[in-house]
């Protein structure tokens, strides 16, 4: 990238620009390998922010006065089964307790509490002369809970015993097995470990062993010859290496501990990876600090001190500072490169602190990288730490403590401390041509108040003679009010100033920079309590001189005012060159990938297009993108669907905008049912599965059609009322319902059979009633008119005269139904043309189609039947589903949050009132996300994949709360093929 002076900048950005930078000391090591080798380095880079920081310091949590360090006798074993509940030995070893991670409460777990009727075996009507004796109880050690569902407990032997293990079932229940050691061993021990394939590691203190189980609790052989590597190497003489100490004969179920120069006599602790290595912590080695020693296959692989501790703790703690291991566990996450290491959390038996240590076994041998995370505890009193194996929280450990009662998360705490100074030496820029003048130099950093950055440099025409010169200080760097300097960046560091915090772009002019080559040397300073933090460094070169360009050769003259000269102009070329970088890539603010939030509500007048407030600004972009293609297509359901999903789903791929598309093929999200496609098809075929929990009974059967003729339709209707009962055998079927006990028969009769029960006659009859009753057709009567009176008959023109006034009438009192009155005289106009044809043909005499009322008596001619059919049964539902729509939004059934569920409704709601076209009117439900009989449509809401009981698609059920269908009972834990479960 270039400025619009043609000047271009050398960048350090990212981890691997910035550890390939070297350190200021003697060796020059760079940061990459002065932080693989670890020691005392005082920069780090944080991969979290992407910015070379001051390294932590972890703060020594050293002990008050009356703190007691923890118990060694309380330390008697705990461990935490797959569903999270928590055990551990108390009372000397004579009783197992258990936190249940559903209530939080701490119960017995073994013996059985005092009280209980322990079950006594039937000894039939014999019994024992002499009551047997009490049992001696056991005193357990080491606990252990595997991946099958057992918990097994060590058992501490009395004089002249072999020993075992207590192995409770934690799926079937019931009281434990005990496993006898074998006669001819004999194991004390100390603690357990789970392993990776379902068994167990047993750590013997006293005789320094380590044994193997396997996931069925037998006895695994552990054979070293496994794991030796080839020798590689020969005598010169061609003779035959010295012979190692042989194996034994017979593959052994333990291997020995080793003890080296390092130590190796004083284990306390054992971990077994992933891959089945084993990890022994012993107290101390040889030089007083807490030793880890790694076995494979029973064979030492390699150990390490926890030394490196020190190097991780501030300065003034580090006097007098030992490590010597009290419990070790093994962290819930992984670090380092890919997540490849895993982390060992070392208890120090002052008891108030735990410290992190990587697992490097990159190298085939063990490196210890120590974490500097401040992990205290408070009021350990000594019961193991437990590995839960999940993080709860951020800076979780996954480790659980006991602390007066109560279990702990051992979670890192936000108290960093920092080095006091750090100081880097950059790469060699090249300018790219002798003589070159730098410009400046540009960090994205954040300096909180109490911290500095120091830049010095170093410019030569010849790489080889940097390392020669000296550097030189340049002016401390300040922060520019304005942001970066690269223009109209959006996000990225330095893209805001926030002065109080710090944070932006701090710039410097150079001041004597001049030649090929340029070395920076950045030194960091803290308060040791915060640190700067660097993200990015740009050194621009070459200078634009307004000096050489814009003024005469007089201002040259003498070098040393010419010199400054340009440096002061320098100071307004910076700005004046970052507005016409600004002015060149004014485009910029036009494309939305890149305009600034705060101006999209304008971006998106340009289109006449309002954003909604309540839209995330993903969306907004992705909505002003693709304005124009929705504009397109605006009023139609594929853009109604689309306005709907951008605010309300989470996810709506570019890919949906290519338009037109079909509406409703998607099997998921927003629907869009269009009511006269309801007509002759069920709801559910469109998509309208919004929900209701009442039964319903779907009734088929052949409809009744024109060609059966009135006659058909009355026989039917007998049938009918047949089948019902009682019979009526002279009933005949009509427009109006019978007004007897029988009008519920009718309703149902005309769904079933019409498909469509006739309303039009049974609202102008009920309006025609409430006009009579008011005393308005004195002379026409209760009953409605069937033909126009004519000339000569009694009160012929009082009788047209009450017929027209309530027409009118009607108009005024239910425009609705005058309306549809209208449909019909104008459908029969249209039919015949002339109200004497329609009076030859139907037998309907009336002089004006206006006047026409729809027919109380089924029509005995064909065409008048044809005319009444074809409205009421085709015209009448097309009418009544015409312009409208409904519009479904998926949720996971009835448990979804009401307050949010109606704040979804509502947006979508006022979207659609904006989208849709004026005529039309819609309504917003919800339906189930879910497979449901009689409800999905094959092929278009059915996925294959894990079914509805899938935690994501279903909450899980709740007594009391939950609904059967529409919730999943959680499965219980994985039960091994070899064991089986037996539950009601």
């Amino acid at each position: 990238m270039q400025d619009a002076n043609g000047s271009r900048f050398a960048l350090l950005l990212g981890r691997g620009d910035w550890t390939a930078c070297r350190l200021d000391r003697p060796d020059q090591p760079t940061l990459a390998a002065a932080l693989e080798a670890g020691g005392d380095v005082p920069l780090a880079y944080d991969d979290a922010q992407q910015a070379l920081v001051l390294a932590r310091r972890a703060g020594r949590f050293r002990a008050g006065r009356g703190d007691l360090p923890p118990d060694p006798a309380r330390r008697l074993g705990s461990a935490a089964d797959t569903n999270g509940n928590l055990y551990w030995i108390e009372a000397g070893g004579a009783a197992i307790q258990v936190r249940s991670a559903g209530s939080g409460r701490s119960t017995r777990f073994w013996p059985v509490e005092a009280g209980a009727d322990p079950v006594r075996p039937d000894s039939g009507e014999f019994t024992p002369v002499e009551p047997p004796a009490a049992p001696v109880p056991a005193v357990l050690r080491g606990l252990a809970a595997t991946g099958d569902g057992y918990l097994v407990a060590g058992r501490v032997p009395a004089a002249g015993e072999p020993g075992g293990l207590l192995v409770f079932d934690l799926l079937a229940g019931g009281p434990p097995l005990t496993l006898q050691w074998p006669a001819p061993w004999r194991l004390v021990p100390h603690d357990l470990a789970p392993r990776a394939d379902g068994g167990v590691a047993v750590l013997d203190r006293e005789q320094r062993r380590v044994w193997l189980l396997g996931r069925r609790l037998g006895m695994v052989a552990v054979d070293p010859r496994a794991s030796a590597p080839d020798d590689d190497f020969a005598a010169a003489d061609g003779s035959d290496p010295a012979p190692a100490s042989p194996p034994p004969a017979t593959p052994q179920p333990w291997f020995e501990l080793a003890v080296t120069a390092l130590g190796g006599a004083d284990p306390v602790s054992v971990e077994v990876l992933a891959d089945g290595a084993v990890l022994v912590l012993d107290e101390a080695g040889s030089d007083g600090f807490a030793l880890v020693s790694l076995y494979r296959d029973g064979t030492l692989v390699a150990q390490a001190s926890t030394s490196g501790a020190r190097d991780v703790i501030a300065d003034e703690d580090q006097p007098g500072f030992v490590l010597r291991g009290f419990d070790a566990v093994l962290h819930a996450g992984r670090f380092g490169p890919e997540a490849s290491w895993q982390r060992l959390l070392v208890v120090s038996q002052e008891g108030n602190q735990a410290f992190a240590f990587d697992l490097d076994r990159d190298a085939g041998g063990l490196v210890l990288r120590p974490d500097a995370g401040f992990l205290p505890l408070q009021r350990w009193g000594g019961v193991d730490l437990v590995a839960t194996g999940a993080a709860a929280v951020d800076g979780d450990t996954g480790a659980r403590y006991e602390s007066r009662g109560r279990w702990l998360p051992l979670v890192q705490q936000n108290r960093p401390r920092h080095e006091a100074e750090g100081t880097l030496l950059g790469p060699a820029f090249d300018g790219g041509e002798p003589g070159c003048v730098w410009h400046r130099v540009m960090l994205d950093a954040c300096v909180p108040a109490g911290c500095a950055l120091h830049i010095a440099a170093r410019a030569a025409d010849d790489a080889a003679l940097l390392d020669g010169l000296p550097f030189v200080a340049e002016p401390d760097p300040v922060l520019r009010p304005d942001g970066s300097e690269l223009p109209w960046l959006v996000e990225g560091p330095g893209a805001r100033t926030d002065a109080a915090a710090g944070h932006g772009t701090w710039e410097l002019l150079l001041q004597r920079a001049r030649g090929r080559w340029l070395q920076l040397r950045l030194t960091l300073t803290g308060n040791e309590l915060a640190t700067p933090r660097v993200q990015a460094l740009r050194a621009w070169k070459p200078r634009f001189s307004y000096l050489q360009r814009y003024l005469p050769a007089v201002y040259r003259e003498d070098a040393a005012s010419a010199d400054f000269l340009e440096r002061f102009l320098a100071n307004f070329e910076g700005q004046f060159t970052a507005f016409e970088d600004r002015i060149a890539a004014a485009a910029a603010l036009f494309d939305v990938r890149s305009a600034r939030a705060d101006t999209l509500d304008w971006l998106a007048g340009w289109l006449g297009l309002v954003l909604d407030p309540s839209l995330a600004e993903d969306r907004r972009r992705q909505l002003i993108r693709h304005a124009v293609q929705l504009f397109k297509y605006r009023g139609t359901t594929q853009a109604l669907r689309l306005s709907v999903q951008l605010a309300l789903s989470d996810c709506v791929p570019d890919a949906e905008f290519a338009l037109p598309a079909p509406s409703q093929t998607q099997p998921w999200g927003v629907r869009v049912v269009e009511a006269f496609l309801t007509r002759r098809m069920p709801l559910a075929l469109l998509g309208e599965t919004t929900f209701d929990d009442a039964p319903r009974e779907v009734l088929q059967g052949p409809r009744w059609t024109l060609a059966e003729g009135a006659e058909g339709l009355h026989r039917r209707w007998r049938d009918w009322l047949a089948a019902q009962g009682p019979a009526e055998p002279e009933a005949r079927f009509a427009p109006l319902p019978p007004g007897t006990a029988r009008d519920a028969d009718w309703a149902a009769f005309c769904a079933d059979t019409l498909g469509v029960v006739p309303e039009l006659a049974l609202g102008i009859a009920a309006a025609w009633a409430q006009f009579v009753a008011a005393g308005f057709a004195p002379a026409l009567g209760a009953a409605l008119p069937t033909r126009w009176p004519v000339d000569g008959e009694p009160d012929a023109d009082a009788r047209r005269a009450e017929w027209r006034a309530f027409l009118a009438s009607l108009a005024l009192d239910d425009p609705r139904l005058a309306r549809r009155l209208a449909r019909w005289q104008g459908f029969v106009a249209r039919r015949h043309l002339r109200p004497a044809t329609m009076a030859a043909r139907t037998g309907w005499h009336w002089p004006e189609f206006a006047l026409l009322p729809p027919p109380t008596v089924l029509p005995a001619t064909s065409a008048g039947l044809a005319d009444w059919a074809t409205f009421e049964l085709l015209l009448e539902p097309m009418a009544a589903r015409a312009h409208a729509f409904s519009v479904l939004l998926p949720i996971a059934g009835p448990q979804a949050d009401a307050d949010e569920l109606a704040r979804r409704v509502d947006l979508a709601a006022r979207i659609v009132r904006l989208e849709k076209p004026a005529h039309t009117r819609f309504d917003v439900r919800p339906y189930w996300a879910l497979l449901r009989i009689g409800q999905a449509r094959c092929g278009l809401d059915t996925l294959l994949g894990l079914g509805s009981r899938t935690p994501g698609l279903a909450p899980p059920l709740v007594l009391g709360a939950g609904h059967v269908g529409a919730a999943r009972v959680a499965p219980t834990g994985p039960v091994p093929k070899d064991r089986l479960l037996l539950e009601c």
